[in-house]
């Protein structure tokens, strides 16, 4: 029979260490006061017991009231003085004095006590546990996360955020992962705790989470290339007017069980409503294109990143705002925070606009040349363009990016397009070849915002 641990009343995911002997509550070692070697959960049922106990023996002492009536009239009689009864009153105080003097190093010691075994639980708990994601100081980009770590194999492990119980489960092979834990604006105090078959609790480990607005500063940056200490890479494909690869390239990442993120226009999003449902429902993370693919600079016209002139801050909202609305209508979420400028388009005063929408805009990874950008050139179609490459060209290229300096394709942003005017050559089709090349080679793929995550 599995043994049926209690909890303390006031912290509901601890064990408790016994029954409070005035008002039989269980207590935890946070919350137990010992006192004449009884468990008490306060100061105050130790001296509402202590009070029960004197008035248990006064209604032991009236048995006597008799003999002690008749005693008492003996000595009046006899002394016939009111200094006797002045003397025992005298008698009386300093004994109550002496009581309480006594008391209140037992209550001292008893609170010392209590503090030193609390420490050693909390100092001898953080042995078990070996790693907690994500990392304390990391910047939360989105509202749920995952924790995890290690414990002895069959611990109850719980988890507590705000003062709260959540969640519990057992270590399982010396592991155990809380996932899909939501967050709350503002601060959020998370304790995982473990119970051992003794009923013996630990802390593990205590996490303090801030989650808020991103700053404006974070937001107005541009974000081409994740840590580079990590070898992974996001898949990113924009979809502007067509859709004639999606079915594919979603069957080839499905296969590969790989997610990535799609930058979709709101144009899009309305003609193509099942293809993004299925974005959707398979897992990949959806970002906000504008919506109808506009220039934002004059670099078509005069080769210069300057805000073209029938762009205002005020049109940048409309057009990320009616995207999202878009998208919010066809799958009844939300999108991502993150955009991507049509074209790649982009200065410092629009990429501050998108911010004060709340936008982070992101690009791809560039170098030098061709060679070194992330930019596949998908869409490019006339095979007599010098800007035009083969499929096999293209996964080449990403593939032997791992080959490049210090850190190879270690947070590489890959560019790629959901629809093409190329009548063969497709380099979509190339996406197993891509795939399996960079993970066997170590890498693996995630979305944008988890690679921002570890920045």
């Amino acid at each position: 029979m599995t043994k049926k641990f209690e909890f303390c009343h006031r912290h509901p995911d601890v064990a408790s260490m016994g029954e409070c002997e005035d008002c039989g509550k269980p207590v935890c070692y946070n919350c137990v006061r010992k006192f004449a070697g009884r468990i008490y959960c306060g100061w105050s049922c130790s001296i509402n017991a202590m009070r029960k106990r004197i008035f248990k023996s006064f209604r032991g002492l009236s048995r006597l009231g008799g003999p002690l009536k008749k005693a008492g009239l003996w000595a009046w009689k006899k002394v016939r003085t009111r200094r006797f009864l002045e003397a025992l009153m005298a008698l009386g105080l300093v004994f109550c004095i002496c009581e309480i003097v006594s008391l209140k190093r037992r209550i001292d010691r008893s609170v010392k006590g209590a503090a030193e075994t609390h420490a050693e639980a909390d100092s001898a708990a953080t042995a078990p546990i070996q790693m907690f994601q994500p990392a304390k100081g990391g910047m939360v980009t989105k509202n749920r996360i995952e924790i995890s770590g290690s414990a002895e194999e069959d611990w109850i492990i719980s988890l507590s955020m705000n003062g709260k119980l959540k969640e519990v489960m057992l270590a399982k092979d010396g592991k155990f992962s809380f996932k899909d834990i939501e967050l709350f604006r503002g601060e959020n105090d998370i304790v995982v705790r473990a119970l051992n078959e003794k009923g013996e609790v630990y802390t593990l480990e205590t996490l303090k989470l801030n989650f808020g607005a991103p700053l404006l500063s974070y937001l107005a940056t541009d974000f081409r290339r994740g840590p580079e200490f990590r070898k992974e890479v996001a898949f990113t494909f924009d979809g502007g007017s067509m859709n004639n690869a999606a079915d594919e390239i979603l069957d080839i990442l499905k296969s590969q069980k790989v997610h990535s993120t799609f930058f979709l226009t709101g144009e899009f999003i309305r003609k193509y409503p099942e293809t993004v449902r299925r974005i959707v429902e398979e897992g990949h993370e959806v970002g906000n294109h504008t919506w109808g693919h506009p220039h934002l600079t004059t670099l078509e016209k005069n080769g210069k990143q300057d805000t073209a002139p029938s762009i205002t801050k005020a049109g940048i909202k409309e057009e990320l705002d009616k995207a999202a609305a878009q998208f919010k209508k066809v799958t009844g979420r939300e999108m991502s925070r993150i955009w991507r400028a049509p074209y790649g388009e982009i200065n410092r005063q629009i990429l501050l606009w998108a911010a004060e929408a709340g936008y982070r805009h992101v690009g791809w990874t560039v170098g030098k040349g061709w060679e070194e950008s992330m930019d596949t050139l998908d869409w490019v179609a006339d095979k007599k363009s010098k800007v035009y490459h083969s499929a096999d060209e293209i996964a080449q290229k990403i593939v032997g990016y791992t080959q490049k300096g210090k850190n190879g394709a270690s947070g590489a942003v890959i560019l790629m397009h959901l629809g093409t005017e190329r009548s063969d050559d497709f380099p979509h089709k190339k996406l197993p070849d891509i795939i399996g090349g960079l993970k066997q080679k170590g890498y693996s793929a995630v979305t944008v915002t988890e690679m921002m995550t570890a920045e």
